[in-house]
């Protein structure tokens, strides 16, 4: 009896499903979005809010400039004048074109590797980042890029 009951235990957990949790997908990350950003780089914080439609397009607000990335133009805006330019200005260097860059990457399929369940990594021109997202929405949380000290925390996300 006790041999059938065990055989009957073992059978039934067969049975049940898997409890390991689902991975996300690359294609599960909003990645159009409108947020609040915390980026810490180069020794300082910039505390921003950065609106994203895709790929090339995205504009960045500090407290006192605007950075504004359309295709292939480029503006600045501060104290309600704007610059336009067709090549942006700004070094490479700067957190703001870091943090586009690091972004756009993200768009490119096949560029991530899961490494848990809501966490990818990739590789942007030999430098290794990780990005976290909230697997619920796909929101980003966190993108870091430990080589360069640079981490971005998104938040206040725009319904």
């Amino acid at each position: 009896m006790r041999r059938l009951l065990a055989l009957m235990v073992m059978l039934g957990m067969l049975c049940l499903p898997g409890c390991t949790e689902k991975r996300m997908t690359q294609e599960e990350l909003l990645l159009s979005f409108c947020c609040r950003v915390s980026v810490e780089y180069a020794g300082e914080t910039y505390d921003c809010r950065i609106e994203r439609q895709g790929p090339g397009v995205v504009t960045v607000r500090t407290s006192l400039i605007g950075y504004h990335w359309q295709g292939e133009f480029f503006s600045q805006t501060c104290a309600g004048l704007e610059s336009v330019s067709e090549s942006c200005p700004l070094p490479e260097s700067s957190f703001a074109v870091q943090l586009n860059r690091y972004l756009d990457a993200l768009h490119k399929k096949g560029s991530l590797t899961a490494v848990a369940p809501s966490s990818f990594e990739g590789s942007l021109e030999g430098k290794t980042y990780t990005v976290e997202a909230d697997p619920e929405t796909g929101q980003l949380r966190e993108l870091t890029v430990p080589q360069m000290g640079f981490t971005a925390r998104f938040y206040e996300y725009d319904s």
